[in-house]
C-alpha cells in the first residue's frame, strides 16, 4: 500500500511539474505613445534611449513616438554600462499611480 500511494504521490508531482499556461495571453505594447494611454500593469517591451538620468532611480526614455520617465530599480542593470546613444530594450509595465504614467522596468538589455 504504501508503494502504491508513493508511486501515485511521484506521478501526481512530476504531472503537475510540466504544466504550463498554453492560451493566449495578454497583449504587449511596443511603443511609448501606445504606453502613455495604457491602464495600469499594461506589459510592454520599448525600444529606444535612455536620454536622461533624473535621479533616485528615475530615467527619461525615449522612441520614435515619444518620451516617458522609466524606473530602473539599481539591482535591474545586473552591472550593464548604457549611454544615450545605446539602443535598449526594457521590458515592465505601466505605473499610473501619479498623474503622468510611467513605466516599471523589470528588466533592461543592450540591442545588438
Amino acid at each position: 500500500m504504501k508503494k502504491t500511494l508513493l508511486g501515485l504521490s511521484l506521478l501526481l508531482v512530476a504531472g503537475t511539474s510540466q504544466a504550463a499556461f498554453m492560451g493566449p495571453g495578454a497583449s504587449t505594447l511596443h511603443t511609448v505613445n501606445h504606453a502613455l494611454m495604457a491602464n495600469e500593469d499594461t506589459i510592454v517591451e520599448l525600444t529606444g534611449h535612455i536620454t536622461q538620468s533624473l535621479g533616485d532611480e528615475m530615467y527619461l526614455f525615449k522612441d520614435s513616438t515619444g518620451e516617458i520617465q522609466i524606473e530602473i530599480d539599481n539591482d535591474h542593470w545586473l552591472g550593464l554600462d548604457v549611454t544615450p546613444e545605446d539602443t535598449v530594450i526594457i521590458r515592465g509595465e505601466v505605473d499610473s499611480e501619479w498623474n503622468t504614467p510611467q513605466i516599471d522596468v523589470d528588466s533592461i538589455q543592450k540591442k545588438a
